[in-house]
């Protein structure tokens, strides 16, 4: 079997560049905005610390992040070991998926929930045309103190869930040195004095029923779907890990009674304990993380306690325990470099059946809550309208599919890697 020529970094690499080309004006702004941040935080905390927010932080970090991911590709060691496969649609999928997560506000300047003009813009086709009228702004022709070049600066670097000084509008006409535009049969009227410009706008995969940009809230869903993947399996490796290497004690009763938890939590299906625990606590992200990280552990769970079990019992274990190794080397030297193989690939299996459980919970009204974007929420209201907009369903549900195949894929990869033998 041929390998691609074109690796991992190359993607890794090119889609790097294609930001930093799309965006490099937003990000000097961003560099600009931590600066003066900087300043004010000696200056006037107070006023600094009444801006600061989670949307901000985010996109400190992602300045970060884009300086980062160059300097990372450029260490061989790394570069070697983990981006150096060939490429192929399972890997560059997940890729993109990891710049969603880690650089949303890049690769799309709609903010998520913005919302103006519903009846205007509601159910847009794929690829509809709108045009933007941006009013006039009254601002001083020179930004003077620190205060007002951060506000400025933040006013055109945050994405905002909403803006008074934009109109969307699917048609215009000029009229008398106005801008005419029809809406539900009434003329609304805007002097042209008072726009700043006009410019039209793709939708690219159309809006939803409240005007919602869709390819904004896939970008923004996967990352809340990847941060819950990763917290929860997270959980679960701490719990696979621990309970499974005490339960590979042996014939103790701690053993046998870690054995039996597990067939119990095996025996019971997750969803509905899922569904159980969220109805009685509520439906909150952080709910939703400690939820699906401790309905997962079972598979980790018998993995490492058999393995474990079966490790000791062999020659090279029972020749370091005699030659004085106290518990702590034998964990580390002996035991999990052998254990990572399996546990690795189950963790990829684990983290797509983590995706796939967010989003039936989200379908269900159990997930992270209305506040975060979900691709299992967007597959529900798109149900609603299956005939008037199908791409509110089938485009979410597509991603959905494509990101559970891609991890798939990987995860046979992983074991195909460390088991030449299987075909």
């Amino acid at each position: 079997m041929k390998t691609s020529k074109i690796k991992i970094w190359h993607f890794v690499l090119a889609l790097w560049f294609i930001l930093l080309i799309i965006r490099f004006n937003l990000l000097v702004e961003t560099a600009q905005l931590i600066w003066y941040s900087i300043r004010l935080l000696y200056e006037d905390y107070n006023f600094i610390s009444s801006h600061l927010n989670f949307v901000m932080v985010d996109t400190f970090l992602t300045l970060v992040i884009m300086i980062t991911i160059p300097i990372l590709i450029s260490i061989r060691k790394l570069r070697n070991k983990i981006l150096n496969s060939g490429l192929n649609f399972s890997k560059s999928f997940v890729v993109i998926l990891i710049y969603s997560f880690l650089v949303p506000s890049l690769i799309t300047r709609v903010h998520p929930e913005f919302q103006k003009n519903i009846s205007e813009i509601k159910l847009l086709h794929p690829f509809s045309i709108i045009y933007v009228i941006e009013l006039k702004t009254e601002s001083s022709s020179s930004l003077a103190s620190v205060r007002e070049k951060f506000l400025d600066l933040k006013e055109r670097v945050l994405l905002k869930e909403f803006d008074a000084n934009k109109i969307f509008v699917k048609e215009y006409s000029l009229e008398n040195h106005s801008y005419v535009m029809n809406k539900n049969g009434n003329k609304t009227f805007v002097p042209s004095d008072s726009v700043k410009l006009i410019k039209s706008d793709i939708v690219f995969l159309g809006t939803d029923e409240f005007g919602r940009d869709n390819f904004s809230r896939l970008i923004f869903g996967a990352r809340i779907s990847i941060f819950i993947g990763f917290m929860a399996v997270i959980i679960s490796l701490l719990f696979g890990l621990t309970l499974g290497y005490i339960a590979s004690a042996g014939n103790s009763f701690i053993s046998i009674s870690l054995n039996r938890l597990n067939d119990l939590f095996l025996s019971f299906p997750a969803i509905f304990l899922v569904i159980l625990i969220l109805a009685l606590f509520g439906n909150n992200l952080m709910s939703v993380i400690l939820v699906l990280g401790l309905s997962g552990w079972m598979s980790l769970f018998k993995i490492v306690s058999s393995e474990v079990a079966s490790i000791k019992q062999k020659d090279f274990f029972i020749s370091s325990k005699r030659l004085g190794l106290n518990n702590s080397e034998l964990l580390f030297k002996e035991i999990l470099p052998v254990i990572m193989i399996p546990v690795t690939v189950n963790i990829v299996f684990l983290f797509s059946n983590v995706i796939i459980a967010e989003s039936a919970l989200s379908f269900l009204g159990l997930g992270a809550g209305n506040q975060y974007p979900s691709w299992g929420a967007m597959i529900e209201k798109g149900q609603e309208y299956i005939f008037d907009a199908w791409w509110l369903l089938f485009i979410p549900g597509i991603v959905l599919v494509l990101t559970l195949l891609s991890f798939h894929n990987i995860a046979k990869e992983v074991n195909k890697f460390f088991n030449p033998k299987i075909s």
